[in-house]
């Protein structure tokens, strides 16, 4: 199981109307402070859920002006991720 963290910008002057937008997707949703106006996180099984959510859901939303997505994974073993992380400082 993955995770997308999608970061989006909206017009400021729109902000409510994104924000009932994104919550009527059924998708979870933060507000943020900072750089980025939201932050919608969707678990998915592969990527094609991810592009649908942006696709559909996300993009068609009048007040979205940029969106920017993070993909996340987890990690099934701890040693594993540290054994690659040393392999790939050696080989550099």
């Amino acid at each position: 199981m993955a995770k997308a963290f999608i970061l989006v910008d909206i017009d400021i002057n729109k902000r409510s109307e994104v924000s009932n937008e994104l919550n009527k997707a059924y998708l979870e949703v933060y507000p943020l402070f900072g750089e980025h106006d939201f932050i919608v996180i969707s678990e998915f099984e592969e990527s094609k859920t991810t592009a649908l959510n942006l696709i559909e859901k996300i993009h068609p939303i009048d007040g979205v002006v940029k969106t920017e997505t993070l993909i996340g994974s987890e990690i099934s073993n701890k040693n594993e991720f540290h054994d690659k992380i040393e392999v790939d400082i050696v080989s550099e």
